[in-house]
């Protein structure tokens, strides 16, 4: 009859308080149920010091009681009294070998100590007497993570949400999965799924924060995640769940610190990996970047994403050919494009060369982005007779340049959570013409749907600065100044010039007008930079430190997002350091909004490009701010990005062949106070008449360039590149 008397005093601790309920337990039942009911009851109160003296009184009046045993384990496992937790846990499946809840709770405890491969003999153990205990399947998920067993985890998190699929904790677990064997898309559709069946889950909510990047909830999801670890152990999950946090957060010291002691814990932790390899190359360290997500590899070769940090960070070394660059970006293809063939969409050439057409470009980035401003006018001015625009979005969230992007499709497709497979399907339904990508191997891109040939033709245009690698993007947009004639320049696709830029620039309305020179007021000349950090290499560091040092007075202002992380402006004032610049000629700042940012042009007089990875749209910006910019042309796309400007508005003086002609040039120019005033006073109407911002003349090529490309598929040709 002991299932009677427990089920008494359960009902007992829900009707009377603590001390009435010991009171009846001293006084009318000298039993372990009695006592044992007492601890469940406190427990749930967060009293454990109290259960664990009711669970030993429990265990003294019934030495066989499992369930005594079991909550006494788990009133010392919230007390972080790990050993006396397993003592108490042993007893219990000594006493019941088929006791689910004890074997899954000794599996938990396994997977808090670090021993994996017996959390999950115990996990199937419990599994094997109840295949419905939730906290079973669920730590037995975790089990298989930490031992590196990536598919069967992701196997097993989808049979607990077969058996369970209403319960938020089960799409939970499957997200945590996806998201640390980088699949955050499907990770986004697990969080999601979680918040239809439970609204209120916090740890949807955080994760869901981390990976849209917002800002305000990041602090809870950090703190939710120490909760986590305090409560529950550390376990390299949960690490790098931390990790990803402090990342989203721009806490990229505490990031590496995490990643660090996870790898401690598992060597071969896929996403700990590669969330070490993102921070090591947003401080510039991108040799070891690339060095440890080629250790990512040797653990998991099946994500794409790897192989496209490869060869993004390749873009930024200046010791390395162009054809190894290039060797990098052919990586991706031979992994993922041939193996691919055999499931491509089929097109017969012919037709009607002239039919209006239906362009679809595809991105995360139509937003307050590079990207979302070089595209924003271009759309404004598509003939609408010819062109039918669909835009393919990865966007997270929206702004006002997406809106006003939104309103210039034909048709909008949110495609953030598509599978790649899936986009392919919906692409080729579309019957999209021509795909052009905006992506590249940049975060969010969908290389993998281009891979599946949706579309008759496919292009990639702006958003990287370097050949995809790929043989099923058929074009190249480039213009004779980013890709010279007889150039060296590494290429998959067949490169076609636009007539004068690849870029067409839409300034934002808030954009302030010029101000007057700054050093006519200051007296000295202020240098600046706002490109990235990553780009900040230490010849570019040397060559800038020369600059600063040769003109006297004068002072260097960087401005970069990363720059609000105390560790990387630290490092990066000891690299300047190391070549001489320091003190109060450097100035170092973080991240504000656009506005602000562009108002801050007005203190510089000079403007630094970077090398071999020029300025883009920071080159672009500088120059309406009245900025004039030094660079030096190098040989790669992304390595004449400035020039191809600085030639459309008149200034290609501004260029220089090698660093040493840089560092003299730009010393000259700083010399030159009335030609920097000339300069100032002419660049925003220099280039307002420039090729840079005829937005309805550079459409008009665009389609020109579109027209001819389909012309030729119509004859079962292809363009001849301009190059040759």
């Amino acid at each position: 009859m002991r299932w009677f008397a427990d089920l008494f005093w359960v009902h007992l601790g829900h009707w009377f308080g603590r001390r009435q309920l010991t009171v009846l337990a001293e006084t009318c039942y000298r039993n372990g149920s009695a006592w044992f009911s007492l601890g469940k009851s406190l427990l749930d109160r967060d009293c454990p010091k109290e259960a664990v003296l009711a669970f030993e009184k429990a265990t003294q009046y019934d030495p066989e009681h499992a369930r005594a045993w079991c909550g006494l384990g788990a009133a010392h496992r919230y007390l972080a009294n790990l050993p006396a937790a397993r003592r108490a846990y042993d007893e219990a499946v000594r006493i019941d070998p088929r006791f689910s809840q004890a074997l899954s709770n000794l599996g938990e405890l396994c997977l808090i100590q670090g021993d994996p491969e017996t959390a999950l003999t115990y996990c199937d153990q419990s599994l094997a007497c109840d295949p419905r205990l939730r906290e079973a399947l669920t730590n037995r998920v975790a089990a298989l993570f930490e031992l590196g067993r990536y598919p069967a985890a992701e196997t097993a998190a989808l049979e607990g949400i077969a058996l369970f699929p209403q319960q938020a904790a089960m799409h939970v677990n499957y997200g945590n999965v996806l998201l640390h064997t980088g699949q955050a898309r499907s990770a986004i559709a697990a969080f999601r799924k979680a918040l239809d069946c439970d609204p209120g889950c916090a740890e949807a909510h955080l994760n869901l924060a981390t990976l849209l990047g917002e800002s305000y909830h990041l602090s809870h999801a950090i703190r939710f995640i120490e909760q986590e670890i305090a409560l529950k152990g550390e376990t390299a999950q949960r690490l790098w769940s931390l990790a990803l946090a402090q990342v989203a957060s721009q806490d990229h010291a505490a990031a590496e610190k995490t990643c660090h002691k996870a790898l401690e814990m598992h060597p071969s932790n896929l996403s700990a990996m590669i969330t070490l390899a993102s921070c090591l190359s947003t401080r510039g360290k991108h040799h070891e970047a690339i060095d440890l997500h080629r250790q990512a590899l040797q653990v998991n070769q099946n994500m794409p994403s790897i192989f496209s940090n490869i060869a993004f960070d390749a873009t930024y070394l200046p010791t390395i050919s162009a054809e190894v660059v290039f060797q990098y970006h052919r990586e991706w293809s031979q992994r993922f494009e041939q193996p691919a063939a055999a499931q491509c969409y089929s097109h017969n050439p012919g037709g009607d060369p002239d039919r209006p057409l239906r362009i679809g470009y595809v991105s995360g980035d139509f937003g307050q982005h590079p990207v979302g401003f070089l595209l924003l006018d271009v759309l404004r001015h598509h003939d609408r007779s010819q062109y039918e625009i669909h835009c393919f979005s990865m966007m997270r969230k929206d702004d006002d340049i997406t809106r006003a992007i939104r309103e210039q499709a034909y048709a909008w497709h949110d495609i953030l959570l598509t599978s790649h497979e899936d986009l392919a399907k919906e692409i080729h339904a579309c019957k999209i013409d021509l795909l052009v990508d905006l992506s590249g191997h940049t975060a969010y891109n969908r290389l993998p749907t281009f891979v599946l040939k949706p579309a008759p033709l496919q292009v990639t245009w702006i958003g990287y600065f370097h050949s995809t690698g790929l043989d099923s993007i058929d074009y190249f947009i480039t213009d004779p100044y980013t890709s010279p004639r007889g150039s060296q320049q590494w290429f998959s696709e067949t490169p076609v010039w636009l007539p004068h830029s690849r870029f067409c620039y839409a300034p934002p309305t808030y954009a302030t007008e010029v101000s007057p020179l700054p050093m006519n007021t200051r007296g000295y000349v202020t240098f600046g930079s706002f490109n990235r950090v990553e780009k900040l290499m230490d010849p570019v560091l040397d060559a800038w430190s020369r600059i600063v040092n040769a003109v006297p007075q004068s002072r260097l202002i960087v401005k970069a997002g990363k720059l609000e992380d105390d560790s990387i402006r630290e490092e990066l004032s000891e690299r300047f350091a190391a070549f001489g610049l320091t003190g109060d000629r450097l100035e170092l700042r973080g991240p504000s909004s656009h506005i602000d940012m562009l108002a801050q042009y007005g203190e510089i007089d000079i403007a630094l490009d970077t090398f071999p990875f020029n300025g883009g749209m920071t080159t672009l910006e500088a120059l309406w701010m009245g900025v004039p910019v030094t660079t030096l042309a190098g040989q790669g796309v992304v390595a004449r990005q400035t020039v191809s400007a600085l030639i459309n508005i008149g200034l290609e003086s501004l260029a220089f062949p090698n660093s040493e002609a840089f560092i003299e040039g730009t010393i000259a120019l700083a010399s030159d106070p009335q030609r920097l005033a000339t300069i100032r006073g002419q660049l925003r109407s220099r280039m307002a008449a420039s090729p840079l911002r005829q937005s309805e003349s550079f459409t008009r090529d665009l389609e020109t360039l579109y027209r001819s490309m389909w012309q030729a598929w119509c004859r079962g040709d292809r363009l001849l590149s301009a190059l040759v």
